[in-house]
């Protein structure tokens, strides 16, 4: 390695000792000094620092995307057993889009799970739709028993959620107006007095 940081190399030493005459047996004189100096070997110890430390960067960020990945599909794979888990899930693949390495597999992963949450809540607001749609008709039976065929309001947010909620609520209300006629008509009719 030759020093580049005080504007001259050797050779080029070399080559003025040569025009200027100085010459040993025939051959020009070569310099004696050092070949790199203090501030070359600096230099290179910053440049090898940082390709090292980035190297270390790139590692710890590489391990850690894997490891929360890990735990997001874990999440989202316990979902099927916990349904409430599911939006657990998605807060937690919604996180990654801040980590400093996402592989092609973890970017094809998160957008299958992401999706799939996704067309789960469309699902859900379908169905939220068809039970105010059975209210607009005055059905509330037709209206609670969408609302309590599924498992809560687990991918609906804000107003939807809201919306979901108040119908779950009818259910006790509809179930006694619902008993009350029918036991209207089930009960026989009292024999007319002579």
């Amino acid at each position: 390695m030759f020093s580049f940081l005080n504007g001259k190399s050797p050779f080029d030493e070399a080559e003025e000792k040569l025009e200027a005459g100085e010459t040993v047996n025939g051959r020009p004189k070569m310099p004696t000094g050092p070949i790199m100096g203090w501030q070359d070997g600096l230099f290179l110890l910053v440049i090898i620092g940082l390709i090292v430390g980035g190297y270390q960067y790139y590692q710890h960020s590489k391990t850690s995307s894997a490891e929360t990945f890990a735990r997001c599909n874990a999440l989202f794979d316990a979902a099927a057993e916990a349904p409430e888990k599911y939006l657990e899930a998605e807060a937690c693949f919604d996180s990654t889009w801040d980590l400093g390495f996402v592989s092609d597999t973890m970017e094809v992963l998160r957008q299958n799970r992401m999706g799939e949450i996704l067309d789960k809540r469309n699902a859900q607001k379908d169905l939220l739709e068809d039970a105010k749609d059975a209210l607009k008709f005055k059905d509330t039976v037709k209206a609670v028993s969408i609302v309590k065929g599924y498992q809560g309001a687990m991918f609906l947010r804000n107003y939807d959620k809201e919306d979901w909620d108040k119908i779950a609520k009818i259910e006790v209300v509809a179930a006694d107006s619902a008993a009350t006629p029918a036991e209207a008509e089930k009960a026989p009719a009292e024999p007319a007095v002579k």
